[in-house]
């Protein structure tokens, strides 16, 4: 069992994979955090609570709520709390009590539910801790329910609260930030006395920061070293807080944020947290990294979609950008085809307007009909794309309903104008319920009638003034929150209605990057920015948290990312980049000779090669652009007969030489034969070529792999097999 529970039933040890974690109940009958850490296999192994103390003049009541596993706004507590609310008789103390536990046993985790019962209120809490076998991670989350027959205002609901080993260290926090073009930075500081907080309040759930924490003794590396991290599953405003108290003991607290989010909680009424997971690593960063990466694929992602490999993407919007119409999408697709295209995607531009989510009858008088029949005709699927949270003024949708748009009470809604597609429009109000299903009607008719294979969501805006319009104060609700509930219910049962459908999860680029998003969207737009330079930074922060096969995006290939950084790019280093994670081209296929197609076309064919092993395999992180001149990122089939490893330069200075790459995760004592792709001498130096004989797993992890480059812009890919008796 998973979840061990001493006779007592107040001890409680919970065990995932080689992680354990526990907590007891007290004496007063509150919960009081005991370890989390290595796997311990023994509950009288756990230390007493006496024992996460190591200051001896710290007063005993502090301990006790610092300590707690949900700790509530009561009496002298002083520090960031869990849960606050104030009830009808004006008291706005929690005193929370343990009144019983359940244990369910499912058929591929754990879950256990803890029962606290306000002292002096009518009010329940229940934590629940799912627990994952195999995985280093417990899921956690909260109900809050209102047994009293009058209204609760709730002010703090965090989905849970993780503390911290009791060691006078002084803790590293590694966290995600950034903005558009350059989300999901790795950013490490070490964690003083005081508190960090982590946030959102764009109405999504970036792009300023990520949902995501770990914390190590400051000595840990990618590959080792200890770590402990979380993410919170949350599309939507949230808040993560990383408190350090006055006696060094370190706790993280997280979930939905508090901010203009007072919620009032109706007699009856059961409030659910979004889930906070939480999980150990012994082997650094890379290794936090596969804990999550293997939860996505095995628990999180469609299965439908998680068992695929994913396809060669043709985008149009890097090439035709919105001036689509039949002619020229036609034109595209034959071309598209000779590439190795398995999805051709028509984005932005195919729809009446924002809204009105059927063709353009003047770019395509026919309908999609013929395009679509023309695509599979050539072999390939079919893909839309769509940005279904904004309606233009121009639009038939807002014009039969100006009523559904986001707005203050008397106010007009707030307008946006992007000259570079000539469109304004505004938000529409998704926390109503009858737009959401109305929404849903509207995809769901959009994917029957068309039947494509691939929609991309976009979302090109934050949420701004955040009303319900003229709707009388009894129909009015948790806006910020029942936006997200709402945005996940049209998508869950899209999901569920079509599980072969590739979705890509696009905000902006990389806005929404949280596992909740994950439930339904395969693909996820790591940037807008494909800069294939920039590439190389975003790919290491966004496999922090996300598996790198998850990595989308239109433009991998592409002549459009010019204008980031006025940089030109070889196709090579484009493709070496995009084939990190899911490969997709949004070049001007019209515009190349056709020594340049079946360039592509060599590209695509080694991705589908590859995909194997880079959609499957474990994933490390083995030397940071932000360290090197290069990259090196390093890809394990899962049953370790294989591994592709990519060596990525930028720009190369002092012919200076590049070290051999150390590899991880290959059977020591087997031999693997190597490929090296996109190796060439410089010319007239021929001597330069390296030959490559079978080495062994050890000997890729002593010794390495020899490799050079040179100049800017030089990448090579390593495929390395078992050698078969």
């Amino acid at each position: 069992m998973s979840i061990l529970i001493d006779r007592s039933g107040n001890r409680f040890l919970l065990t995932a994979g080689n992680m354990s974690y526990a907590f007891e109940v007290q004496a007063d009958s509150r919960m009081i955090n005991l370890y989390w850490g290595a796997k311990l296999d023994r509950a009288d192994d756990l230390p007493d609570a006496g024992d996460r103390q190591w200051h001896r003049h710290c007063p005993d009541r502090q301990l006790e709520s610092s300590l707690q596993e949900y700790p509530a706004f009561y009496g002298e507590y002083y520090h960031e709390c869990a849960f606050k609310a104030e009830y009808a008789d004006g008291v706005r103390g929690s005193n929370f009590r343990f009144t019983g536990s359940r244990l369910q046993q499912k058929s591929d985790h754990e879950l256990l539910e803890i029962t606290l019962k306000e002292k002096n209120h009518p009010l329940t809490v229940k934590l629940f801790y799912r627990v994952w076998p195999e995985l280093e991670l417990i899921d956690r989350w909260s109900e809050i329910i209102n047994d009293a027959d009058a209204p609760v205002e709730l002010e703090n609901f965090a989905s849970a609260v993780w503390q911290l080993p009791p060691a006078p260290v002084d803790w590293r926090l590694t966290h995600l930030s950034g903005h558009w073009g350059k989300e999901a930075i790795p950013d490490r500081i070490p964690m003083t006395p005081g508190k960090f907080i982590m946030e959102s309040r764009t109405g999504l759930s970036g792009p300023f920061a990520v949902p995501y924490f770990a914390l190590d003794s400051g000595d840990a590396g990618e590959l080792t070293g200890e770590v402990f991290f979380g993410t919170l599953h949350w599309s939507g405003n949230w808040k993560i807080t990383v408190e350090r108290d006055s006696y060094d003991h370190t706790a993280v607290f997280g979930g939905i944020h508090d901010f203009d989010n007072r919620i009032r909680l109706t007699p009856g009424e059961i409030f659910t947290t979004p889930v906070f997971s939480g999980g150990w690593s012994p082997a650094g960063f890379s290794g936090a990294s596969q804990v999550l990466h293997r939860y996505q694929m095995r628990h999180v992602l469609p299965p439908a979609i998680a068992a695929r490999p994913m396809p060669v993407i043709f985008n149009s919007w890097g090439c035709i950008n919105i001036h689509v119409n039949e002619e020229n999408i036609l034109r595209a697709a034959k071309l598209a085809t000779r590439i190795g295209t398995e999805i051709f995607v028509i984005d932005d531009g195919w729809q009446h307007a924002l809204g009105d989510w059927f063709p353009d009858p003047v770019k395509f008088p026919n309908g999609l009909r013929p395009v679509i029949e023309m695509v599979r005709s050539l072999g390939m699927e079919f893909g839309l794309w769509v940005e279904i949270e904004s309606c233009e003024l121009a639009s038939d949708l807002y014009k039969a309903h100006p009523e559904w748009t986001m707005r203050y009470p008397g106010q007009a809604p707030f307008t946006r104008c992007r000259a570079d597609v000539d469109r304004t429009s505004v938000m529409l109000n998704l926390a109503r319920r009858d737009v959401a299903e109305y929404l849903y009607r509207q995809l769901h008719e959009l994917v029957s009638e068309t039947g494509i294979k691939y929609l991309k969501l976009d979302m090109n805006c934050f949420v701004s003034s955040p009303g319900w319009g003229d709707l009388p104060p009894d129909q009015q609700g948790r806006i910020w929150i029942d936006y997200v509930y709402n945005l996940h219910w049209i998508f869950g049962q899209l999901s569920a209605d079509f599980p072969e459908l590739l979705m890509e999860n696009c905000s902006s680029g990389a806005s929404r990057a949280d596992l909740a998003m994950t439930r339904f969207f395969g693909r996820m737009n790591r940037s807008d920015n494909q800069d294939a330079l920039d590439m190389l930074k975003l790919h290491e922060g966004f496999t922090m948290v996300n598996p790198p096969r998850m990595a989308g995006g239109a433009c991998h290939i592409s002549d459009s990312m010019y204008h980031v950084n006025h940089r030109t790019t070889p196709m090579q280093f484009q493709a070496y980049c995009g084939m990190l994670g899911s490969l997709a081209c949004g070049k001007d296929l019209t515009r190349c000779t056709e020594a340049e197609l079946a360039e592509i076309r060599s590209y695509t064919d080694l991705y589908k090669k590859l995909r194997h092993v880079t959609n499957f395999g474990d994933f490390y992180r083995l030397a940071s652009h932000r360290e090197h001149p290069w990259a090196a990122f390093e890809y394990v089939a899962p049953d370790r007969s294989e591994a592709v490893v990519f060596l990525l330069g930028g720009s190369m200075q002092f012919a200076d030489a590049v070290p051999p790459l150390k590899l991880v995760g290959l059977k020591p004592d087997a031999l693997y034969e190597i490929t090296c792709y996109g190796e060439k001498a410089p010319e007239g130096d021929s001597e330069r070529q390296f030959h490559y004989h079978p080495v062994s797993g050890r000997g890729t992890a002593n010794v390495g792999i020899p490799a050079e480059l040179y100049g800017d812009f030089d990448c090579r890919i390593f495929h390395l097999k078992e050698a078969r008796p």
